[in-house]
């Protein structure tokens, strides 16, 4: 990111700093893919992960323009906690939660 400087040092103003913000994909889908029954994210038959990866690929597809296939989000990681998860990935989760909510809103209905 680029910041802003003032030029003729009179200022006390620091420059801005960006703040990197991420989300799991975990929390991505508990706040924007209901449970179906209240012990279903405890419950490992339950179905929340291939949900949750049926979703995020969706979400990834339709903000990414590119096809992101469920089986490369399946190997993030066992359960829902996807450990393996690339940083750009959960830097763009915490986006697309920030400002598409809605539209993400309408995805999950979906799923």
């Amino acid at each position: 990111m680029y910041a802003a400087s003032n030029r003729n040092h009179q200022s006390t103003q620091q420059p801005s700093q960006s703040i990197v913000t991420t989300m799991s994909p975990e929390e991505f889908c508990d706040r924007f893919l209901p449970l179906r029954h209240a012990g279903d994210k405890l419950n490992a038959r339950s179905g929340r992960r291939s949900r949750c990866i049926r979703f995020l690929a969706a979400v990834f597809s339709q903000f990414t323009g590119e096809t992101i296939l469920e089986s490369r989000i399946d190997k993030w990681g066992p359960g829902l906690s996807f450990s393996k998860i690339p940083c750009p990935f959960t830097a763009l989760l915490a986006l697309l939660a920030k400002f598409h909510a809605e539209e993400i809103q309408k995805i999950a209905k979906r799923f």
